[in-house]
């Protein structure tokens, strides 16, 4: 711009020049020549220049608007991301827990028939793998299982009383020491699977849901002050084998309804307690198996016993939960 000014100075003196009569008209002429030469040089390098600097400036603006646009679109995504992770981790260290005293009480299928430790193996690991472990004491006075903590209530055989019956045999039940047990280890949650004995045993299954009522009753006053009990159904049995199931006492189908017709007392007996405002709960066991998960037709595989284990995983977690 600096030197189109010049150029248009030069011009201007040419044409006064001239103007003014110069007697060497030649030399005037070559003067007016000669800064027109200069005016039109300098303005189509004024004219470069300028659209060197539109370009520059305009390339500039683009790339000033790009970056921008980039910054803007890559903003809401950087940001929902970071606030995604941010509400996460918030959540993780919001979640707090407390810790219980756990007492798992019941026969073959608590201590962990054919395979030490039972269901109550994978629910420590599960436990453990999840950072748990350090909230869920168990307690009892058996021991059995290789695990972080393997104390329990578990008694293989035993059925919901003792007896002793001509043509049946006999059997010891946990009904006799379950309340100075639960008295002993103060318990906060107890859970509680039993009967699968009286029905092998057949013995007075029509009073099964009463022997079964004057057990909880007994736990349920020995369990400490806010202790709570979880009553499981039974999980099917398999009359097609017969390594422990007597094939003269039982068929597929009569053993099926005992199972259904015991499990409906359970049921109903935990309906009946929280209508009396005792802390129970009805625990589904007989839901998460089927009789492919039965070992021998009465105790479950290593994948039964890991259902089994999966199912008090959520209920135990829920008890240690505080958030």
């Amino acid at each position: 711009m600096k030197k189109a000014r010049i150029a248009a100075a030069a011009l201007l003196a040419a044409v006064m020049l001239t103007a003014c009569g110069s007697t060497d008209s030649s030399s005037a002429s070559e003067a007016s020549s000669t800064a027109v030469s200069e005016v039109t040089t300098t303005a189509a390098e004024s004219v470069s220049e300028s659209v060197a600097e539109n370009a520059a400036e305009s390339v500039s603006e683009s790339t000033s608007d790009g970056a921008a646009e980039s910054v803007s679109e890559s903003a809401p995504e950087s940001t929902a991301d970071s606030t995604e992770e941010s509400e996460a981790e918030s959540t993780a260290e919001a979640k707090s827990y407390k810790s219980i005293k756990l007492m798992t009480m019941g026969d073959s299928i608590t201590d962990g028939f054919w395979r030490e430790g039972g269901y109550r193996v994978f629910l420590c690991d599960k436990l453990e793998e999840n950072g748990l472990s350090q909230y869920v004491d168990f307690v009892g006075s058996q021991k059995s299982g290789s695990c972080y903590d393997n104390e329990h209530e578990g008694y293989t055989a035993y059925a919901i009383e003792g007896f002793t019956v001509r043509g049946i045999g006999s059997r010891s039940g946990i009904a006799k020491f379950a309340p100075d047990k639960i008295k002993e280890f103060q318990p906060d949650v107890l859970t509680l699977m039993i009967g699968t004995n009286d029905i092998l045993s057949q013995y007075d299954l029509d009073n099964a849901g009463n022997r079964l009522e004057a057990l909880v009753d007994s736990c349920l006053e020995a369990l400490p002050e806010g202790g709570k009990l979880y009553l499981a159904s039974i999980p099917d049995m398999d009359a097609d084998n017969h390594t422990y199931i007597n094939e003269k006492k039982f068929t597929v189908e009569s053993m099926d309804e005992m199972v259904a017709s015991y499990n409906e007392k359970v049921k109903a007996l935990v309906e009946k307690k929280q209508g009396e405002g005792r802390n129970i709960e009805f625990c589904d066991i007989h839901g998460v198996m089927t009789k492919d998960d039965l070992y021998d037709g009465v105790h479950p595989t290593t994948d039964g016993y890991r259902k089994i284990a999966n199912f008090w995983y959520d209920i135990i977690t829920s008890c240690i939960s505080e958030s």
